[in-house]
């Protein structure tokens, strides 16, 4: 009897431990300033549907609800992973300075990333491929120039911790002055 209670005392401290470092969800909106409005992280489940696009969440009571999509930009996670909706799609949010860089993983018979770009965190995303970024930047001579001069394998490699695209876009809308060296 005593060896019961002994497996079901470390039973309940596994379960307890388990669900304290359970990851939570909050819902992200833009507010008008450019920057981000995060709801409280109660939420166990975030859920989007395609046809008809909807959000579903699931808070930690088990109250299941449809989120208004409208003002709705994307959701984090409690370990700060964030999360673009765009179109009823979920892209992470890889990276975001003055450009923001999307990814999409596949998993299937093997392991699969797919990137996306927006020129501003509000813009439409795009697949990353030298097309999408001519047109993006058809008036912009600086980045045209790097597009065509960087070869798209070395689009993703990372410098202190940006990545060269990324970079080359600072590069050309935030030149370093002499006076800044």
């Amino acid at each position: 009897m005593m060896r019961y209670w002994i497996l079901l005392g470390a039973v309940l401290l596994f379960v307890q431990g388990c669900t304290r470092h359970r990851t939570h969800y909050q819902l992200v909106y833009r507010n008008d300033r450019g920057g981000y409005q995060v709801q409280n992280p109660d939420l166990r489940t975030v859920k989007v549907h395609w046809h008809p696009y909807n959000v579903q969440v699931t808070t930690d009571s088990g109250q299941k609800k449809t989120v208004a999509t409208e003002q709705l930009w994307g959701y984090k996670q409690t370990d700060g992973t964030l999360y673009r909706l765009y179109l009823g799609n979920t892209y992470e949010v890889v990276q975001e300075k003055t450009l923001t860089l999307y990814r999409q993983s596949d998993f299937g018979e093997g392991a699969t990333e797919h990137y996306f770009f927006s020129v501003t965190p509000d813009e439409p995303v795009l697949s990353l491929n030298r097309h999408n970024l001519e047109v993006a930047f058809a008036k912009y001579p600086c980045m045209q120039e790097l597009i065509q001069q960087t070869p798209a394998r070395n689009w993703l490699k990372t410098d202190h911790k940006s990545y060269r695209l990324i970079e080359s876009y600072e590069h050309c809308y935030h030149p370093v002055r002499v006076s800044d060296r």
